[in-house]
């Protein structure tokens, strides 16, 4: 079983959270990066802010998010707050195009088959400085995320919405350890 395992899903639908709480059960996590830029970006007064320059920020974000994949722990489980299909599907969300370099680096970096997200929750959606789109943008990026992972050979697997501990367990019940 490949032991690097995504979270993902639509902005505002507490992978973070379930991140954390992987975390302090002492699992091994990459956490997200793209609000860490967003942040150094804004307070820097920088231009590479996804709602600016997509492609830009989306070539830095998959530089980072390799990396992270390539540093990652191969003998025990490893679980990242997104992949690198993520930078494809939010490019894709934008309609921009999608060079042969992320496609082959995305075959070549493979995750576990099982990818977990977590659906859209309005009742939690919130934006903030970092996080801009509304909630129709966050639905159209869930759809290009769970497009993007499928054509990719990915299952699938929702979490419930459930308390962070609740979603956890979940997860680590669907793995095969």
């Amino acid at each position: 079983m490949e032991k690097k395992i995504v979270i993902t899903g639509a902005p505002g639908t507490g992978k973070t959270s379930i991140i954390d709480q992987l975390k302090k059960l002492g699992y091994s996590c990459s956490e997200e990066i793209s609000r860490e830029i967003i942040a150094e970006q804004i307070a820097s007064g920088g231009k590479m802010l996804p709602w600016i320059d997509l492609e830009t920020f989306s070539q830095s974000i998959f530089s980072l998010r390799k990396a992270q994949y390539i540093n990652a722990p191969t003998d025990s489980l490893h679980f990242f707050d997104r992949g690198l299909l993520d930078v494809v599907a939010y490019m894709k969300a934008d309609a921009l195009s999608i060079s042969k370099h992320y496609k082959e680096e995305c075959k070549k970096y493979r995750y576990n088959t099982t990818v977990f997200y977590t659906p859209i929750w309005e009742e939690i959606y919130k934006t903030d400085s970092q996080r801009k789109e509304d909630l129709n943008s966050a639905i159209t990026i869930e759809k290009s995320l769970l497009d993007t992972y499928k054509s990719f050979g990915y299952c699938l697997n929702k979490i419930p919405k459930l308390s962070t501990n609740d979603r956890v367990d979940f997860i680590i019940s669907k793995l095969e350890l």
